[in-house]
């Protein structure tokens, strides 16, 4: 018997998973009556015994008098990217297909609704040809919500009613953001979510954890988090200012609010604090902004924003923290865990701190990018570029920083027109295919994809201004899924009231096609145990590339029984553990029979599954009576020049379906044919093969 997994969340997103037994063709995802905030949806279900394909019927009819989406899927989760829309709900239903051209009968219907758009941005594409794949999420201060976009400006994310502002995403698809608390002053605590609308972990301590949050190798989290203490007012223009509320501001005395940062890390399970570092007691506070009229803020707030830190990265090359501050106009590099200053780079200040790129002239900096060379990228907002660089204006621009034997170089640039100037929040992000996505709140809020060359290739307007809204952040990433996989048991087959594999006594083995739906490379951990000890207790590593399938297998050693033994396959993704699934399905020693159908008179070959594979493929096809009896049956594989690659079969077989597994790890990624053969009859299919 196969079985359902259910997933119950609870606090700080750990799950419990319970096993309830499960009917032919259940439907999973969407559940049944939800409301959904994604319009990139992914659709689930249980295995079907013996199923060649998969029916999905969606409409805005109950009926399904007219339909939205009908497609026919190898797998068991399929994820529509193109015709589900605001504002809507939908039916679904799935039915199997079986390999004899019959269709077995549909499922129940579950709904699901959409919620509204959210968001007002349209793009430009410029060059379609030249634009990194993906969509574009991003996070908007002061009315505070997240959206992601495509390419042509569609909405295909929000935050709902959720008070959330994206920060950034990483290499693994995990998204990290704020939430603004109802009720509370500047209570931010940092998260990590998902666009499925699950919060996977949120800061505990209700500190106040602003502008960036980071998930470390080790499974924690760090953060940046304000922090306060007393210093002195320097002597300045507004030293009259201070003076006038009865402060000496002589740039000596010890009497005023300075509000500082540190860097936090918390224990993922415990949620305890394990290490911090502390500007206080690393940075000397004779080093402030002197031209940025913080000093005047500060004089209205009563307490001086002095660092402003704004955005940490991790380097696990070299175990390293960089960390942007931007009222300081510096960029910082930490050993980690020591906390030893390795340098500051940036504008240079009395304390000497500061040791590299005091010619690069950036200001009041946000975000930070590292680059597989180390070059560090960061988005200049440039509110002092006239006192740093000489520019007749403020200024923008997205910098290219090489930094190589204790030198900084500014390696490339690129400068926004006067008009987007953005004096606060944005970000740079270089992309895959080498093009600059640079995000500014000038111009209503805008993202530029730029060339190489600097030439626009695509852009979006968010229509958010001051002082109702800004863009804080805006990245492109694969897609909405980065562990959406489905699990299917090989040889899955009924009898009766029997559902599950049939595994002769002695040396067998149970195999299961794993495959990535989505865009991000899949690291997955399996773990296979069962009642009666037929299977080794053992884990296995596996990576999945980007929508393929590949298939793994458990040898074992098999003792007769009179009834089915549970097999329990555990599949996790290492970087996404909370979407882990597990399948329970019943070995049985004595044949389970295919489901009756006529045997085919002739040979047919099927198409190849999956195709396009990585690297492996099963081939399948009839063998006809008239084939069975007289001839023998080829089947071989052919490249693209005509050439002999494999031949995997030329026997005489027993008439029937069968299925042939072909590997073709040896091989290289292109187009191969496939022949079945018999006497002077034969039939060919293409597969490709992409590694």
């Amino acid at each position: 018997m196969l079985y359902k997994i259910f997933q119950l969340p609870l606090f700080f997103g750990f799950t419990v998973v319970a096993l309830f037994s499960s009917l032919k063709g259940d439907l999973i995802k969407p559940e049944n009556g939800v409301t959904l905030n994604i319009t990139h949806v992914l659709f689930e279900w249980d295995q079907m015994p013996e199923v060649e394909n998969y029916e999905l019927h969606v409409s805005e009819s109950s009926t399904f008098s007219f339909l939205t989406i009908e497609t026919e899927i190898q797998h068991i989760a399929f994820i529509e990217k193109d015709n589900i829309d605001w504002d809507q709900t939908y039916f679904w239903r799935v039915r199997p297909l079986y390999n004899s051209g019959s269709a077995g009968e549909w499922s129940e219907t579950f709904s699901f609704s959409t919620g509204s758009a959210i968001s007002e941005s349209f793009t430009t594409i410029l060059s379609s040809n030249q634009i990194q794949d993906g969509v574009t999420v991003f996070g908007a201060f002061f009315n505070y919500f997240s959206a992601a976009i495509d390419h042509t400006g569609r909405e295909i994310w929000n935050s709902g009613d959720e008070n959330l502002v994206y920060y950034n995403s990483s290499e693994y698809g995990d998204v990290f953001g704020c939430k603004l608390v109802s009720g509370t002053e500047n209570n931010l605590p940092g998260m990590e979510f998902n666009f499925e609308g699950e919060t996977i972990w949120e800061e505990p301590n209700d500190e106040f954890l602003h502008h960036d949050l980071i998930q470390l190798p080790n499974g924690n989290y760090l953060g940046i988090v304000e922090v306060n203490s007393i210093g002195p007012i320097p002597i300045g223009d507004w030293t009259p200012l201070f003076q006038g509320l009865g402060f000496q501001a002589d740039g000596v005395t010890i009497e005023f609010p300075w509000v500082g940062d540190k860097l936090v890390e918390w224990d993922r399970e415990t949620g305890e604090v394990v290490w911090e570092w502390n500007v206080f007691d690393h940075f000397s506070m004779i080093d402030f902004d002197q031209f940025g009229g913080t000093w005047n803020q500060a004089y209205i707030d009563l307490n001086y924003d002095w660092t402003h830190v704004n955005a940490v990265i991790f380097d696990e090359a070299e175990s390293a923290l960089y960390f942007s501050t931007r009222h300081l106009s510096r960029l910082t590099k930490l050993d980690y865990p020591s906390g030893e200053i390795v340098w500051n780079l940036g504008h240079e200040m009395p304390s000497g701190q500061v040791t590299l790129g005091n010619d690069i002239g950036f200001s009041f900096q946000h975000s930070l990018q590292i680059l597989d060379n180390g070059n560090i990228i960061t988005f200049d907002n440039g509110n002092l570029a006239p006192e740093f660089r000489g520019t007749d204006n403020p200024q923008s621009r997205a910098i290219e920083i090489d930094i190589d034997n204790n030198n900084a170089i500014l390696e490339w640039s690129y400068e926004l027109a006067d008009d987007l100037f953005g004096f606060a929040s944005g970000n740079a992000q270089k992309l895959n295919n080498g093009n600059m996505m640079v995000t500014t709140v000038g111009g209503g809020g805008r993202s530029l994809e730029v060339n190489q060359n600097g030439e626009i290739v695509w852009e979006a307007n968010y229509n958010l201004s001051l002082p109702n809204g800004a863009v804080y952040r805006a990245h492109r990433i694969p897609s909405l899924y980065p562990a959406s996989f489905s699990v299917e048991i090989n040889s899955f087959l009924e009898n009766g009231f029997d559902q599950g594999v049939y595994l002769p006594d002695g040396n067998s083995e149970i195999s299961y096609s794993i495959t990535n739906l989505g865009d991000y490379n899949l690291s997955l951990s399996f773990s296979l145990s069962d009642g009666l000890n037929w299977f080794e207790t053992e884990t296995v590593l596996m990576d999945i590339a980007p929508n393929s399938t590949d298939i793994i297998s458990f040898p074992g050693n098999v003792i007769e029984i009179s009834n089915g033994n549970p097999i329990t396959l555990t599949v996790t993704p290492i970087h996404h553990p909370e979407k882990e699934k597990t399948i329970i399905v019943d070995g049985f020693t004595y044949p389970l029979s295919s489901k009756t159908e006529p045997i085919p008179s002739s040979f047919k070959l099927f198409q190849s599954y999956p195709n396009p594979f990585n690297p492996v493929t099963t081939i399948r096809f009839d063998s006809g009576v008239e084939e069975a009896m007289m001839r023998p049956l080829q089947l071989t594989v052919f490249d693209i020049s005509g050439r002999v690659v494999e031949t995997l079969l030329n026997d005489f077989v027993e008439p029937g379906y069968h299925e042939i597994t072909w590997n073709a790890k040896n091989q290289s990624s292109g187009i191969y044919f496939v022949k079945l053969r018999s006497g002077q009859k034969s039939q060919t299919q293409k597969i490709l093969f992409l590694k």
